[in-house]
């Protein structure tokens, strides 16, 4: 199965293939580099059972969608897109296991990816998400699941954040239907605190606890006494299943 990331960077340079094999060294992965055409993909195999490879390939010119993509929690500014020259499609086939195994997988040589290309790296994001993050949260975040068996949330889960009214807004969460859970819909007052810290929280929860499940019409909140009534409705973005959604005073 392939997955994949792309990695936004200031020049098409070729990879630095020593050092990718280092990087990725010092995060448990064992690769040796194939040959190949300096312009062209750069394959190297994977130590293990059913011949993983990772494949990277720079292209030339902007990544097509990045700068009229949504923002998350640790997209970079505007200026940073601006700077982003070329990008490299960072590839990982022939890995085994569920969604979460692969991720983990994908986002830690992805995170060798950039620190081998250093400074030139500006921004990442795995192939499914929905947001860019600053190449060195992404590095960061993905490197916490070094003694892990799976991504951080922050990196796992992207979640976008919209104005609803001149004083409410909302967050969405994006890829938890990809490990088998809901989204979350979570409106809150502009000038209110805490609610970023709540959708995390709930997020990871859902994650780490498969068991844990949120009825509809039975209440969660952010403090022992906080109700906050569990709802279901459609998705805000028009497609996908309904989602969780909590009204925050």
């Amino acid at each position: 199965m392939a997955d994949f990331s792309f990695v936004l960077v200031t020049d098409a340079r070729p990879l630095p293939t020593k050092k990718v094999i280092a990087a990725a060294k010092r995060r448990g992965f064992t690769l040796s580099h194939d040959a190949a055409d300096r312009d062209g993909p750069q394959t190297f195999r994977l130590a293990g059972d059913g011949n993983p490879s990772l494949v990277t390939m720079v292209m030339p010119a902007p990544h097509p969608d990045a700068a009229g993509m949504a923002t998350g929690l640790t997209s970079p500014t505007p200026e940073v897109f601006e700077r982003a020259k070329a990008h490299f499609i960072v590839t990982t086939l022939g890995s085994t296991g569920d969604e979460r195994a692969r991720d983990r997988t994908l986002g830690l040589l992805t995170a060798a990816v950039i620190e081998a290309l250093g400074a030139r790296a500006l921004a990442a994001m795995l192939g499914h998400g929905h947001t860019f993050h600053r190449a060195e949260v992404f590095r960061d975040l993905a490197d916490l699941a070094i003694d892990a068996a799976e991504l951080p949330c922050e990196l796992a889960i992207d979640v976008t954040a919209a104005r609803e009214s001149e004083t409410h807004m909302s967050f969405l969460t994006h890829n938890l239907v990809r490990y088998g859970r809901e989204e979350l819909y979570v409106r809150c007052p502009i000038k209110g605190q805490g609610a970023t810290d709540f959708v995390l929280g709930i997020a990871r929860w859902l994650l780490t606890d498969r068991d844990k499940q949120l009825p509809t019409g039975e209440t969660i909140g952010r403090t022992a006494t906080e109700k906050v009534k569990i709802q279901r409705v459609p998705n805000p973005t028009g497609s996908g299943p309904p989602v969780i959604f909590l009204d925050l005073p």
